[in-house]
């Protein structure tokens, strides 16, 4: 979108039919997402390594199987902003990063 000499790129929330979609796993430098419905028992067996991930749910189990999950990097659980950064948490600038590795919890 055009406006006043600059170029801006609204937000993106792509619903996918499969993981074979070429918009499925995708990553842009701009607010975007792709949404693709698979059974619960599967998610942690096809997201692979992931920096964050959001959990909006309240199953125990599920939740436990996330908190085991070595390939998640920053865990949110709840309905937690993008926007609210932690200094102490990685991946936000802390020199801990360097020195440590860690994992982010957060629960809503």
């Amino acid at each position: 979108m055009p406006m006043e000499g600059g170029t801006f790129l609204r937000p993106s929330i792509i619903w996918c039919s499969d993981n074979k979609h070429p918009l499925a796993n995708r990553e842009f430098l701009c607010p975007y997402a792709s949404v693709l419905e698979v059974p619960q028992s599967e998610v942690l067996g096809r997201i692979g390594y992931s920096l964050i991930v959001t959990a909006i749910t309240q199953d125990p189990a599920f939740i436990s199987d996330l908190l085991e999950c070595g390939d998640i990097d920053r865990l949110n659980i709840g309905p937690i902003s993008t926007m609210k950064i932690s200094w102490d948490q990685p991946h936000e600038g802390n020199m801990f990063e360097f020195l440590y590795k860690r994992r982010s919890i957060d629960c809503a």
